[in-house]
C-alpha cells in the first residue's frame, strides 16, 4: 500500500544517489553518442528513482529491533513457502498480488524500450531482482538486523516476474509512441554552447563539495579537529587537486567536470592563471559559506557571455583560451 514516509525515504535516496550517478553517466553518454538529450536524461533519472523507490518500498521502515521482539518472531512469521499462500480469497489478498505484479512493470518496460533485452532475459532479470529482494527481507537484509523484520514470500516471485513480463509486452505495444531513447550520434566537433560549459563548471563545484563534505565528515566523526578550522584548508586542497594538478597532468588538461561533459581547453598554458582567478576565490567563498556568491558570480558571467556574438566568457577573455569539446582538433601550438 501507499506509505507517505516510504515515498518520502526514496525521495532522499534519489537525491543522494543522483550526484553520484549522474555524472558518471553523462561522460558515458557524450563518449557513446557524442551528444545528450533532454529525453534520455529524463529517463535515466526516471529509472534512478525506480530503482530507489524499490529499495524503499521492499526493505524500509526499518524496525525498532528489541529483544523481546526477535524472540517472539517465528519462521511462519518471516518465511512463506507456499507461492499460493497470499491468495485467500480476500479482497486485501487480491489487490496485494496486483500491487505486487505492477511494481515490477516499469522495470520490463525499461529492460525492453531502453535497454533491448529479449522477453527471457528480462523474465531472468525480474525474477533476479525479485530473488534478490525476497533474500534480503528473509535474511534480516543479510545479517544486519537481529532478525528478519519483513517477509519472504516465495509468491512474490511469481507475481513480480509476471509484473516484468507484463511491462515487456506494454514496451512492445507502445514503445513506438515513445522518442528513441538512444541519441542519435555526433561527432561533436562545434563549439560548446553557454549551458553545457555553465554544466562542467557546476559539476566540477559539485565534485569539489562532495570530496571536501566527505573529510569534513570523517573528521566530525573521527572525533577529530572543529570543522570549521578544516573547511578552508581542505576546499582550497581539493580544489587544488581537481581543478589545477589533476587537468596539469591530464593529456588534454581538462577538469573532472570538463571531462565529464566531454569538454578541454583550448590550451592548457593557462590552467594556472584560471585556477587563481576562478577557482581560488571559488574555494574561499565555499569555505566560508558564501556559495551564493558563488553561484551568482557564474550567472553573470554567463549572462554577460550570452550578450557576446563570440559567447566569450570573461574568464576566456582574461586567461586567453577557450572552452572546445573533446573531439575537437588541437588548437595548442
Amino acid at each position: 500500500m501507499f506509505d507517505l514516509g516510504t515515498t518520502l525515504i526514496a525521495v532522499v535516496l534519489f537525491a543522494l544517489l543522483l550526484p553520484l550517478l549522474v555524472l558518471p553517466w553523462i561522460h558515458a553518454e557524450y563518449e557513446r553518442h557524442g551528444r545528450l538529450t533532454g529525453w534520455t536524461a529524463v529517463l535515466s533519472a526516471g529509472e534512478v528513482l525506480y530503482l530507489c523507490g524499490i529499495a524503499a518500498y521492499t526493505l524500509f521502515p526499518l524496525p525498532r529491533e528489541t529483544a523481546a521482539f526477535c524472540a517472539a518472531r517465528s519462521t511462519g512469521d518471516f518465511l512463506v513457502l507456499n507461492p499460493v499462500a497470499s491468495i485467500d480469497g480476500t479482497v486485501t489478498g487480491y489487490l496485494q498480488l496486483v500491487l505486487n505484479a505492477l511494481l515490477f512493470v516499469p522495470l520490463g518496460y525499461a529492460l525492453r524500450y531502453h535497454f533491448r533485452r529479449g522477453i527471457l532475459v528480462a523474465g531472468l532479470i525480474g525474477l533476479g531482482v525479485s530473488l534478490l529482494i525476497e533474500v534480503a527481507q528473509g535474511t534480516a537484509v543479510f545479517g544486519a538486523f537481529g532478525c528478519p523484520y519483513r517477509v519472504a514470500d516465495t509468491g512474490d516471485l511469481v507475481t513480480n516476474t509476471v509484473g516484468t513480463l507484463v511491462g515487456w509486452l506494454l514496451a512492445v505495444a507502445t514503445a513506438r509512441l515513445l522518442p528513441n531513447p538512444v541519441p542519435a550520434h555526433s561527432a561533436d566537433l562545434a563549439r560548446p554552447g553557454l549551458t553545457r560549459r555553465g554544466l562542467a563548471v557546476l559539476a566540477d563545484l559539485l565534485i569539489g563539495w562532495l570530496i571536501t563534505s566527505l573529510i569534513l565528515a570523517v573528521v566530525v566523526v573521527s572525533g577529530g579537529p572543529d570543522s570549521r578550522w578544516l573547511a578552508l584548508p581542505v576546499y582550497v586542497s581539493i580544489y587544488a587537486v581537481t581543478t589545477l594538478v589533476l587537468p596539469m597532468l591530464r593529456h588534454d588538461h581538462a577538469t573532472l567536470g570538463q571531462v565529464t561533459f566531454f569538454l578541454r581547453p583550448s590550451t592548457g598554458r593557462r590552467v594556472p592563471l584560471r585556477w587563481l582567478i576562478w577557482w581560488l576565490p571559488v574555494a574561499v567563498l565555499q569555505a566560508t559559506g558564501h556559495l551564493s556568491v558563488v553561484l551568482l558570480a557564474a550567472a553573470v558571467i554567463g549572462v554577460l557571455a550570452r550578450l557576446r556574438k563570440d559567447r566569450h566568457s570573461v574568464l576566456e577573455l582574461v586567461t586567453g583560451t577557450t572552452t572546445v569539446t573533446r573531439n575537437a582538433p588541437e588548437q595548442e601550438p
